[in-house]
């Protein structure tokens, strides 16, 4: 995935700001092979309802949002419907890992691949942020790989002008 240093700095900004839990967010632009150059992607930082939902139902949702993350379905629902009426779809999601490195866990495939061995967004792209004391330390990326289903690690590519 390739995103400009002002898109970096708000995903940043965002797991700064959820710290010491989990943020989360979803990046929306056209679809790859259709004019999607990265710098017509939105990066949306969303709500994490995760600690409500632990408190509602400790026994269906164990986790706090400290280690994991769940966005508001009525948030998702309308920033994917929204995309759509655009022509756009969902090309990452995005979240942060309090206090741990950069890696695609088991509870994030788990989400990732509700249902048998298919994503439910098989082209998006995962950023997962670590975050320590507050500070971003670094980023990685995941990719669905149809082929191994599995997902493949690579590195954010950070463009440092905008249009480059």
């Amino acid at each position: 995935m390739r995103l400009n240093r002002e898109q970096v700095e708000a995903m940043h900004r965002h797991a700064r700001e959820a710290y010491p839990d989990e943020c989360c967010g979803l990046i929306i632009g056209p679809p790859r092979g259709r004019g999607g150059a990265e710098e017509t992607l939105a990066l949306l930082p969303c709500k994490n309802v995760q600690n409500e939902m632990h408190e509602k139902d400790p026994e269906i949702y164990p986790r706090t949002a400290r280690r994991a993350f769940l966005i508001d379905p009525f948030e998702f629902e309308r920033i994917v419907r929204e995309a759509e009426k655009a022509g756009e779809v969902v090309r990452g999601i995005f979240h942060s890992h309090p206090d741990e490195d950069a890696y695609f866990s088991r509870e994030d495939v788990a989400a990732a691949v509700p249902f048998g061995d298919i994503p439910a967004f098989p082209e998006a792209e995962h950023v997962v942020m670590s975050v320590r004391e507050g500070a971003v330390l670094g980023q990685k990326v995941y990719s669905w790989d149809a082929e191994q289903k599995t997902f493949i690690e690579s590195d954010l590519e950070i463009l440092e002008e905008a249009g480059a």
